[in-house]
């Protein structure tokens, strides 16, 4: 009983990158959430949110109002114009705009109520509702301590009774007069949910990528059944059998997803026969591009702890940063630029241009999705072919 303890031990020691990963793993998931759900870096405070303005009035007061926002902690103002504002929520790039309505500065001056309209993503509520409720508080202090001011210097308060006199606008203001914030959704409720399209593209891809790692860790059994080695003795051309296993690799990952998105439809009602030619070129995509990572991790890895271990810390990284175990907006700033690191950041994207925004396979944005996923699975693939060739025909 302790000799088969001891070998076992001794097994599991003599194979020292699978040793290393066996520890590593969970301690980089660790790290990884805890930067993720902000258990981490707590003292620097919340990362502000990007806030994107569209100023139509164009007066002192509205530039004035802007410049107050942008030096807020929880604000990072971005100024645009009219037509690309809207296009960066249809799109996807922002979640919401807020337009300064013409008349600002009249409503100010004359102690009206200011009207803003609030233009969203219906697919993205809860970071609108967060963010809605932000602004309605800190707009409401803001022109309360304004038309504080106003009325101070038209009626010549002494400067020592400023301060309360402001601070008393503040309370009347926001029980009595408080802004309006309009909300409109640019990209509006479906038949097809977000969270129903977040569900089965965020779930697919990262299934995907584990599926793929064990596809390719047959190569692995072959290698050491010497069954690998019998195939680059025989007449077949070595590059052969790698490009026959890419092959064989890709095809079962598109049809992994597409029985999934077909489940999708008949038990959710996910709506798929509107959007036949997009899917298709983003089913082809994403498969390549996950096939290739299956393929990568297995043409240099030298066991099967290897494999198992590199493939869940890889892969469960990639799905928290790219959005399919958490959703981007919840996580700090510097994470949300990490995800463009991560095929799930792209593919979950192309999905939601297909189902949830309506963008043509012809769209730049969505030719872009599809570039970077073609672009991934190339490289890995070229990646692969030489890792392979040094070291897997030293087999012969």
């Amino acid at each position: 009983m302790f000799e088969i303890a001891r070998k076992d031990l001794q097994l599991f020691f003599a194979d020292k990158r699978g040793m290393l990963l066996t520890f590593a793993v969970p301690i980089a998931l660790i790290t990884l959430f805890a930067f993720a759900f902000g258990g981490a870096g707590q003292s620097d405070g919340p990362s502000p949110t990007k806030l994107v303005i569209v100023d139509l009035d164009q007066t002192r007061e509205s530039k004035a109002l802007i410049t107050t926002l942008d030096s807020l902690d929880e604000f990072q103002v971005q100024t645009t114009s009219l037509d690309s504002a809207e296009e960066m929520v249809m799109k996807g790039n922002r979640a919401a705009v807020l337009f300064l309505a013409k008349g600002l500065e009249d409503s100010i001056l004359h102690n009206g109520q200011p009207s803003f309209e609030l233009k969203y993503d219906a697919g993205e509520g809860p970071q609108v509702a967060i963010l809605g409720g932000a602004l309605y508080g800190r707009l409401n202090e803001i022109l309360a301590v304004r038309k504080s001011e106003i009325r101070s210097s038209e009626s010549l308060v002494p400067p020592d009774s400023a301060t309360s006199a402001i601070l008393a606008m503040v309370a009347e203001n926001n029980s009595k007069n408080g802004v309006a914030i309009k909300e409109t959704p640019l990209v509006r409720e479906k038949e097809n949910a977000a969270g129903l399209v977040h569900a089965v593209a965020g779930t697919a891809i990262m299934m995907l990528l584990f599926s793929v790692t064990a596809m390719g860790t047959a190569m692995l059994d072959e290698k050491q059944e010497g069954t690998l080695k019998k195939l680059l003795l025989s007449p077949i051309k070595p590059s052969s059998v790698l490009f026959g296993k890419m092959i064989s690799v890709n095809i079962i990952s598109i049809m992994q997803l597409v029985v999934m998105f077909v489940y999708g439809w008949i038990v959710f009602g996910l709506d798929i026969m509107h959007h036949i030619p997009s899917l298709i070129i983003m089913i082809i995509s994403t498969a390549f591009a996950c096939s290739a990572f299956g393929v990568f991790l297995v043409s240099f890895a030298k066991s099967k702890a290897q494999v198992s271990g590199m493939s869940t810390l890889i892969i469960l990284t990639m799905s928290a940063i790219g959005g399919s175990m958490i959703p981007s907006f919840v996580m700090p700033a510097f994470m949300q630029k990490l995800s463009v690191f991560s095929v799930n950041y792209w593919g979950i994207q192309g999905f939601y241009d297909v189902f949830w925004r309506d963008l043509a396979f012809s769209d730049p944005t969505f030719i872009t999705r599809i570039a970077v996923l073609v672009g991934i699975g190339t490289v890995l693939n070229l990646i692969s072919v030489g890792l392979f060739k040094r070291n897997v025909l030293s087999l012969i």
